[in-house]
């Protein structure tokens, strides 16, 4: 590899630096790509954990799929749940009960999701509950107990051990007097919530429902737990065909995909934005790099008549240009990157300092806020932004490849 034209750019780089015009624009042209580059790492880094929090809240709060007997499936939810548990791509199955209800404690009122839930340990994985012992739940055997969310507890003032009410719009009987019924249920359980997804939300045991509002034959949907949730489609369907029998079947996707197209349109129009910057800053070097060839036009004059042929020129003027844009580029990527890796200390150090603080105490912040890189993401940044210096930088390097030496060593 030759290295002349590296060595003859770095020359001309020194020499221009005692021109303290060019060497400020020089410096705020870095300044202004490494602020942008270092921007763009951060917002892709927020975006990328943005969606493993929301993965991780929508994956662990709603099931996977949902199975629907129909009139015509000719088929009880045990018969179904039998036939999946060895079904290679599913961990879980169990019978889907949801009943929306209101929460009464003394002169509050909350509207309530019960949802019913029939294996406890299971319910240990896809919840994060307070009490990391959960020895609450090993004795979880009677009917009138439930387990409630962290932001319920908050939100009325209570705790884990008092009793509460619950009303519930009984739809199996047909009296409008006898529709809303009255139940008094301990809490045995907290979990922290994830956001708005799961904040009212309260699980009580399967046998509670089935007792007081289901008969077996009324149940008629069952909930699936997947290894790889992003492939649920495929999955249920390969499932609905193993049954046989005519089901409705859906999966998560089918009301939340749009989440994630609004994700990847977001990062879109992010980088699209601060790559502006990038290109903007990239002019700036490369007007730097046309002052300096109109002040070097001797200099290229003579290595025109040493023999340095179109080629040469023209990589001395470009390595010239991209010094600068590389040096910006390194600096906002290694910040970027040192901020990321930091990101816990530097939230513990704001917490600690600012006690008030409009963006820590928004609970999108506290739910939803993670920085997480992706080698990919840095390897997309640092290659389009030499890209863009390289695009910039040409017309500077060709106008220099172009000077014809006779001219001006007459003039000298």
């Amino acid at each position: 590899m030759n290295f002349l034209p590296f060595l003859i750019a770095k020359r001309l780089h020194f020499k221009e630096n005692k021109n303290y015009t060019v060497l400020l624009i020089s410096i705020l042209s870095k300044i202004g790509i490494s602020i942008s580059i270092f921007a763009l790492i951060i917002s892709f880094s927020a975006l990328n954990g943005f969606q493993i929090l929301l993965n991780k809240t929508i994956l662990s709060t709603f099931p996977h799929g949902i199975i629907q007997l129909t009139d015509k499936s000719l088929l009880k939810w045990q018969d179904i749940i039998n036939e999946l548990k060895m079904f290679p791509g599913i961990t879980y199955s169990e019978p889907y009960i949801v009943a929306n209800g209101l929460l009464v404690v003394k002169n509050k009122v909350k509207p309530i999701e019960i949802k019913s839930f029939s294996n406890i340990e299971y319910l240990k994985k896809t919840l994060s509950f307070s009490d990391n012992k959960n020895n609450f739940l090993e004795n979880m055997h009677h009917q009138h107990e439930i387990i409630l969310s962290s932001y319920l507890l908050k939100y009325l003032s209570i705790k884990k051990g008092d009793w509460i009410n619950i009303f519930f719009l009984n739809k199996n009987d047909n009296h409008i007097s006898s529709q809303i019924r009255n139940f008094s249920l301990k809490i045995v359980g907290v979990f922290k919530s994830n956001g708005m997804l799961n904040a009212s939300m309260g699980y009580v045991p399967f046998d509670f429902f089935k007792k007081f509002f289901y008969m077996d034959n009324k149940i008629d949907a069952i909930e699936l737990h997947m290894s790889n949730p992003f492939n649920a489609d495929k999955i249920i369907l390969s499932a609905a065909k193993k049954i046989n029998k005519p089901l409705l079947t859906y999966t998560w996707i089918d009301s939340y995909k749009y989440i994630y197209h609004d994700i990847k349109k977001i990062k879109t129009i992010i980088y699209l934005g601060l790559l502006l910057l990038v290109i903007i800053s990239c002019f700036s070097i490369s007007s730097i790099s046309l002052m300096t060839i109109s002040k070097r036009t001797r200099e290229i004059a003579i290595l025109r008549s040493m023999g340095a042929n179109n080629f040469l020129i023209q990589l001395i003027f470009l390595y010239y240009g991209l010094r600068s844009i590389i040096i910006g580029n390194v600096i906002g990527l290694f910040i970027g990157i040192v901020t990321i890796l930091n990101s816990k200390k530097i939230i513990f150090f704001l917490e600690k300092k600012f006690t008030y603080n409009i963006l820590i105490d928004n609970i999108y912040y506290n739910n939803f806020f993670l920085l997480k890189i992706n080698i990919s993401d840095v390897i997309i940044i640092f290659t389009s932004t030499i890209i863009i210096g390289i695009i910039t930088n040409y017309y500077p390097a060709y106008y220099a490849s172009k000077i014809n030496p006779s001219k001006i060593l007459k003039e000298y």
